[in-house]
């Protein structure tokens, strides 16, 4: 008896649904641009990468106006967004080309572009970056940075996650 062959699953669907259920934390990266104007996204695929020296890793799409800034630059800052903060992660996820006019921030350094007001942020110095597929893994060295106490901003099941069985479109 001839067993028939299993139709292979969509990989692209499977692989999508397989890391919706990943709960992540949501961060804000920023950089400058050659031309010395801020540059930022909003990314879920951040985490940390060594205790020695301490370091981080984050993912960026080629196709996004920050991959030049952060993918050749010298400094990036990633910010950990507080729970209340989803309206800043869908500004940072958007296209709109004025997002730094909508929010609160600084220059660390007079160069790198910070953001006030975060759960967190740590300002890395760019040490590697390495593209794979459509993406571009870099990888920085934290050199500065502050943190406080508070709820993060969770993305899981493509939304925003408020609590048990709760979540909120990303829009």
């Amino acid at each position: 008896m001839t067993v028939p062959p299993t139709p292979a699953p969509d990989v692209q669907a499977l692989f999508k649904a397989s890391m919706s259920a990943l709960a992540s934390g949501v961060a804000v990266v920023t950089g400058t641009a050659a031309d010395g104007s801020p540059r930022g996204l909003t990314v879920t695929s951040i985490a940390s990468y060594s205790a020695h020296p301490p370091s981080v890793i984050v993912c960026v799409d080629e196709t996004c106006n920050s991959y030049a800034a952060l993918t050749t630059g010298s400094h990036f800052a990633a910010h950990l967004l507080h729970a209340a903060q989803a309206d800043v992660a869908k500004l940072f996820a958007s296209s709109a080309t004025d997002k730094f006019d909508q929010v609160s921030w600084t220059r660390w350094d007079d160069r790198l572009p910070v953001l006030n007001d975060m759960l967190g942020v740590v300002v890395c110095r760019r040490i590697s970056t390495t593209v794979l597929g459509d993406h571009a893994i870099v990888v920085g060295e934290v050199v500065d940075g502050s943190m406080r106490e508070g709820q993060p901003l969770v993305y899981w099941r493509r939304g925003f996650y408020e609590g048990p069985g709760i979540a909120t479109e990303s829009g």
